[in-house]
Order: C-alpha cells, then structure tokens, then sequence
C-alpha cells in the first residue's frame, strides 16, 4: 500500500515538474480562488433565512414583548424597521407564530371583521357592538391605506353619527382623521392624495370627503383638490405644446428642404410659429329649408278651399249676436229680422312640405388660426441676392401660408399674406444643423457598438494567449544540437574472391541507377 502511494506520489510530482514556473504560479491561484469561492459559499448557504414575523407594523411595547420571548426559547431574531418588526428564520417562523398566538401576543394588533364570524354577538350590548364594529372598520381601513404605494404606515380615527328615528333637515354626518406615515424620500402626488380622501369616504358610511381630514407624520396637511382635472391639466397643456412644436417643425422641415435644393443647404434658415385652437366643439344643427330655394316654398302636400256666400232676408249664418243660450247679461241684442244681410266667407287651407336636416357636426381640436414664416438667406459670396430671387421666396412662402390658413374659408389679400411673411438677408456666423431622423436606434446602435468591442476584445485575447503559449514552449524546449555527419568506411575485401567483383557491381549499379537496384533487390527477396 505504501509503495503505491509512493508511486502516486511521484507520479504527481513528475507531473508538476514538467510544468514552468508561470503555470504552476496559475495554477496554485485557481486552485485558491476555488477554495475560497466554495467556502463562502458554504458559509453565505450555511446562514438562516429571516421571515418578518408580522406584515403589520407594531408598537416598540409589543416588539419589547416579543424580543423578551424569543430570548427565553433562545430564538435568533433581528429587529427592522426602526424598531417596529421583527423577524426570526424562515424554517421556524410558522412555530413560532403559533406559539406567541396561544399567548396572546400581540395584544394591540388589533381587531378585524373576523371577530364578528369567529364569535357570537349574544350577550354583547349593543353600545358594546359599536364599539366592536368602528374598530373593526378602523383597522381594515388602516389596512387598505397602508396598501397604497408611498404609505408606510396608517392611524385612522373615524367618529360615526349616532343613529335617530326622527328626521331632521340637517342629518348628523361622520367625520374622519387619517395621519398616515410617508416612506422616507416619497412624496405623494395630487392623484395618490385624491385617492386617500375617496377611499375612506366611500368605506365609511355618510362621510363626505369635506369631513375628512388627512395629514403625514409631520403634521403637514394633505389637501384635496378642488378641481379634479388639476393633476391633468399639466398633461394636456404639454400634449398641446407637443403637437404645437411636431406642426412647426413639419413646416420648417419642408420649406428647409424645398429652399436649400436651390439656395443651398448652408444657405437657408428657416423659422415658423403657428397659433392653434384646441378647443373641441360638438354641434348638433336641426335646419327647415325650402325645396325651391328661389320662392322660399315648399312642395304643396294638400290644398283646400272652402266658399260661403249668404245674401237676404233673415237671420245670417250662425245667427244673431246677443240672442243664443250663453248671452252676457245686459249685453244689448240686435233684431235683424226683416233687414237685408249679405255674408260671405272664403276658408283657403295648403299644407306645404319642407326639407328638416339634422346635421351632428364635431369640430376638430387640431386647427391653425394664424402663422407667421421667417427665412433667412445668405447673399453669394461677394454679392447680394437679385430682386426677382427675393420675390420667388416671398411667392413660395406666400403659398404655404395661404394652403395652411385655407380651414378658416377667409380669403386673404396680398397685404395680409406679406404681413405674415419675412425674408431677409443675412451673412450667416455659423452653418445650419438639420436633424435627421435613423433608422437604428440609439439603443440599437450602443448595444452593436458594445458587441464590436467585446468580440474585438475575445480576438485580442486569443493572439495573446496563443502567443504565451508559443514563448513557453520554446523556453521549455531545449537546443538541439545539429546532427554530425558521418561517413561509412568502405569495406575490405580479397580482390581475387567472386564475391568482391559482384559487390562493386553492385555498388556501382546503385550509386548509377538506384531505381533498377531497388527492382533487382524486390526480385531476390521475392524468389528466397
């Protein structure tokens, strides 16, 4: 057994003589680093994982309790949170919940609507119901609260109306007190603000959200805001400025492009301004017309004409004024009888149809009311830029400004189209930026630029480690030394023996014809 491990042994140790000094040096540290990584990682897995006894925040009077606890079970534990948590390794959390639960502890977590299913409401007076019933209400409102990003911690004091049989004009209403416990370096936003104020006004039963009242730990107070759309209002006024800025670019663009193909691209500069309306309109527009425009009347559905004529003696038709069953007292009568009447009476009846449009019309909220255009040209060297150049630019920006203004149906003068136009020119001190838009992202870009490196980097290493390689073993490889040549002595024999003569013939044949001495010693060998 001993001369094996005697074997083994210098086995080993002729392996790792072969071996330079620089390999040994790289291997006895990889070997290291390999020790120490598989020993830190025994240790960091070897460590217990800790589990927050609670999810709830404590009192420090119930974290002292606990802490006293778990020192007399000899239970490792680690306090959090300032002093209002604590937790205890994750294989013995669950026994540890349920050994502090059959103790009573903790006492001030508080009470949940479970005590209402979990016990009987008999015997329980009903002040004492109450009692139950608003901290009940009061804890699972702390819960939903603290549930909100930004809110560490909640204290909720709600005071309930006391309920009556008679109707009043002004009803008792509830009212509301919230502090609740920001995390440090948060701030909450108009719309987290909001959200607190509706989230105890619609748990808690007739509580408007003017009887709320929520402040943070510094006594600081949260208001809510009058105005809903405050916290989007911000977001539509950048939206506006956003489409503002995308229309005058798109101008500026296309004019840029259209002048500095013919001035040049360092020659034109060009700034527009536009004033939009984004007010929205919903219209709903009930129009009667006639179908003949020129009479203004309409088409003749049905016509009729009715014709009475009377002439004589006697009552007319409809009889006497004064003398029928609903005469006004004193209201003298007239006699007729006997007198010479005449009556006539023409009734003309047409029913006309008319056109009725109903029209639902929506304006756009994207409209241009007014634009102004200022181009700036730079002269040719050494001169000035011609009249009818000048005019051609007006002309072109003429153009724009009429096909832009053209949505409001108001035809515009000369005047007024050169009163929103401006051309000057001017040696520009520096030369034009265009931006232009890639096709790769920056994103896209950077990630290609640090792929290049990287695999730039990988080749660089391999010729490194390539030529490393070739020093060592050209270090490692002794000097050879030449081969000597050496001459073979001829050999002595009997000249007057048979076989001398045949053994220079032989000789001379291969030193003449090696090829025909090969075949002639294949044949020998073959035939013996």
């Amino acid at each position: 057994m001993n001369e094996r491990l005697a074997g083994y042994k210098e086995q080993i140790t002729g392996k790792w003589n072969q071996f330079s000094t620089k390999q040994k040096w790289m291997i006895s540290a990889t070997a290291l680093f390999l020790l120490i990584s598989l020993g830190l990682y025994i240790y960091i897995a070897s460590q217990p994982v800790y589990q927050p006894l609670y999810n709830q925040r404590l009192s420090e009077q119930e974290i002292g309790v606990i802490k006293q606890e778990l020192e007399s079970r000899q239970i490792p534990y680690r306090i959090t949170g300032n002093g209002t948590g604590i937790e205890v390794p994750e294989v013995m959390a669950q026994d540890v919940i349920v050994d502090l639960a059959a103790q009573g502890i903790p006492s001030e977590a508080g009470i949940n609507t479970e005590i209402f299913s979990s016990t009987s409401t008999l015997g329980v007076t009903d002040r004492q119901f109450d009692v139950l019933k608003k901290e009940a209400l009061q804890q699972e409102l702390r819960k939903m609260l603290e549930r909100v990003k930004g809110v560490r911690a909640a204290q909720v004091m709600i005071t309930l109306p006391q309920e009556s049989v008679w109707v009043t004009e002004t009803p008792d209403k509830a009212t509301a007190s919230v502090i609740v416990d920001v995390e440090p370096g948060t701030r909450l936003d108009q719309k987290q603000i909001n959200s607190l104020y509706l989230i105890v006004s619609r748990s808690v039963p007739k509580l408007p959200t003017e009887n709320i009242t929520i402040t943070d730990q510094y006594s600081n107070l949260l208001e809510l805001a009058e105005n809903t759309e405050v916290a989007g209002s911000l977001t539509l006024y950048e939206q506006q400025e956003k489409i503002k800025a995308e229309v005058e670019k798109k101008i500026q663009q296309n004019l840029y492009n259209l002048l500095g193909t013919i001035m040049g691209r360092d020659k034109v500069i060009v700034h527009a301004a536009v004033k939009m309306n984004f007010d929205k309109e919903n219209r709903v527009e009930n129009l009667v017309e006639a179908p003949d425009k020129e009479n203004n009347e309409g088409l003749i559905i049905s016509a009729q004409k009715l014709s009475k004529t009377f002439s004589g003696q006697g009552t007319p038709p409809g009889g006497v004024g004064g003398t029928g069953p609903n005469d006004v007292a004193s209201y003298p009568g007239g006699s007729s009888q006997g007198a010479n009447s005449q009556y006539e009476e023409l009734n003309d009846v047409v029913n006309r149809e008319v056109n009725r449009i109903t029209r639902n019309i929506t304006m756009s909220p994207y409209q241009i009311e007014d634009i102004s255009i200022n181009v700036g040209v730079e002269p040719p060297a050494g001169g000035q830029l011609d009249e009818q150049t000048m005019e051609n630019i007006k002309q072109v920006l003429r153009n724009v400004v009429r096909v832009t203004l053209s949505e409001k149906n108001v035809e515009l003068t000369q005047e007024q189209l050169d009163g929103r136009i401006s051309v000057f020119p001017r040696t520009f001190s520096g030369k034009v930026v265009v931006e232009e838009t890639s096709s790769l992202s920056p994103a896209l870009l950077y990630g290609t630029g640090i792929i290049a490196l990287l695999a730039l980097g990988a080749v660089a290493f391999l010729i490194y480690r390539r030529r490393n390689q070739a020093n060592l073993q050209q270090e490692e490889m002794p000097d050879l030394q030449p081969p000597q040549p050496f001459e073979v002595p001829d050999l002595v024999y009997a000249e007057d023996d048979d076989q001398v003569v045949v053994r220079k013939q032989l000789e001379k044949l291969a030193r003449s014809k090696p090829d025909e001495f090969v075949v002639l010693l294949r044949t020998w060998l073959a035939e013996d």
